[in-house]
């Protein structure tokens, strides 16, 4: 297997995921299918009242409320998932 070919011009994931989804601030349930799909809504809303999802998750008006999460902290995230694998993947193959 040869060696990853460098992309001169790389994606943007802010402007893909914004795209996709088409707003800057989603529920924590939009969220879920594509990036956390080993967890339900019921997981994944437990984990948000503990602080312990990968980004921050909010509510916007009480207890009852949805989960909302700020697609700026998700793409962080998913940039530091990405860095941490690409360090992992070039001490592998060096």
């Amino acid at each position: 297997m040869g060696a990853a070919k460098k992309i001169d011009e790389p994606v943007d994931i802010s402007f893909l995921l914004m795209l996709k989804y088409k707003k800057p601030v989603v529920t924590l349930e939009e969220l879920l299918p594509d990036y956390l799909p080993h967890l339900t809504l019921e997981q994944a809303n437990k984990r948000a009242n503990k602080c312990n999802l990968p980004f921050p998750a909010f509510k916007s008006d009480g207890a009852k409320s949805p989960f909302y999460v700020n697609l700026t902290d998700v793409i962080l995230w998913l940039q530091a998932e990405q860095e941490k694998a690409k360090k992992d993947w070039s001490a592998m193959h060096s």
